[in-house]
């Protein structure tokens, strides 16, 4: 697989995994470390968009709590920016520590090494492999992708392909449909024509009095 990375300082295409949203910092500094089932969506879907980066041929990612993006709806996404290498591994290694943010609130290398017992033994363990030294240690995104599906590991670009839709449809989120504008029924009383008619109702009514007032006066001089 050619893994190209970046052209021109602008991130290539698939362009969906690559947009706007706010700062995974920004999202943790706000309301605090992510925890249980949230810290595990969030670990799959940043690795399922991972994974599919790689598979088209991105790679580079510079993956830090301030350029993974956190989307309208929850969804994970990646900022564009410069390329930092072209060797996947590099990205996963990124990955782990971005989780890690997530988890714990503190980057690594900022006063120490962070309280990792907030982790699942699960996520430890998938963490431990992607920080090891040697780059081809470390498991694919792919493989990461189906560690936390409970799947096993891809055989070829298919179950690669197949594993990625459903991690996907797992961490999909909520979208409103799109917008439909609906004809509301104007109520009768605000209604141009019966605001009309009232008018012309009342006026009716006004010279009736009148005229009735007119009459009774006239009666009455006549009197």
């Amino acid at each position: 697989m050619d893994f190209h990375a970046w052209s021109g300082g602008l991130a290539l295409q698939p362009r969906d995994y690559l947009a706007s949203g706010r700062p995974l910092l920004d999202v943790v500094r706000a309301a605090g470390p992510f925890r249980g089932e949230t810290l595990h969506e969030l670990a799959l879907g940043t690795a399922a968009t991972m994974a599919r980066l790689h598979l088209a041929g991105i790679a580079g990612l510079r993956l830090g709590p301030d350029n993974v993006l956190i989307g309208r709806y929850g969804q994970a996404l990646f900022a564009p920016g410069p390329r930092d290498s072209e060797f996947p591994s590099h990205d996963v290694r990124a990955w782990a520590e971005v989780m890690i943010f997530a988890a714990t609130g503190t980057e690594a290398g900022q006063g120490g090494e962070p309280g990792l017992d907030r982790l699942t033994p699960a996520l430890r363990t998938l963490i431990d492999e992607c920080r090891r030294p040697d780059p081809d240690a470390r498991p694919t995104a792919a493989e990461l992708v189906a560690v936390l599906l409970g799947r096993p590991a891809p055989g070829g670009r298919a179950q690669v392909e197949r594993l990625l839709r459903e991690a996907e449809s797992r961490t999909s989120p909520y979208r409103p449909p799109a917008y439909e504008e609906t004809l509301i029924s104007t109520p009768r009383w605000r209604r141009p024509a019966f605001l009309a008619g009232v008018v012309l109702g009342l006026a009716v009514v006004a010279l009736l009095a009148g005229a009735v007032v007119l009459v009774s006066s006239l009666a009455a001089g006549g009197v």
